[in-house]
């Protein structure tokens, strides 16, 4: 058998389905309740391929399902020195089915969503690594960036309007 890693392509919205099975594998404490999976799967279904600013790719596993993925979007900044377009990139999930691990898909399918990413004018692409991918994304060239912090609000059930 051979250890060469299936060939990315582009998600459709049918793989929205082995796509939600995927990323609840990475999901770091985060609670993946009903209605996060409900709203995960039907953004997937109604924008891949309908929407240009979400890429993903996945590579094929043998049994009818996704081995590994990688999803990413295209945000529109101001134009600058380091955006030229305005445009930059955004990593948000790879993750590789355990059983499939170390055959070199996870880097096959991130490699495509760069490419994809590069293509479309974004001029930075970011991510947040777990320790386990941090060295996929070495070898891929990207470096640590000073001073990046993030401020999360907790979801509140939105007002309802009083009679």
């Amino acid at each position: 058998m051979t250890n060469t890693p299936a060939r990315p392509r582009p998600a459709l919205p049918e793989d929205a389905e082995e796509l939600l099975r995927l990323r609840v594998e990475v999901l770091t404490g985060e609670p993946a309740t009903e209605q996060w999976r409900t709203t995960f799967q039907a953004d997937m279904r109604e924008r891949l391929g309908a929407d240009p600013t979400l890429l993903a790719f996945v590579a094929d596993a043998e049994d009818s399902r996704l081995a590994a993925c990688a999803i990413g979007i295209i945000y529109r900044g101001y134009e600058g020195p380091f955006y030229p377009g305005g445009l930059w990139g955004r990593v948000h999930t790879v993750v590789t089915d355990p059983k499939h691990r170390r055959k070199g898909m996870g880097e096959a399918v991130t490699r495509s969503l760069i490419t994809a990413l590069q293509e479309a004018g974004c001029s930075s692409v970011e991510l947040s690594a777990t320790d386990e991918g941090r060295p996929l994304y070495d070898k891929l060239g990207f470096t640590p960036a000073p001073h990046y912090l993030t401020l999360r609000q907790p979801l509140t059930a939105p007002a309802v309007p009083s009679a």
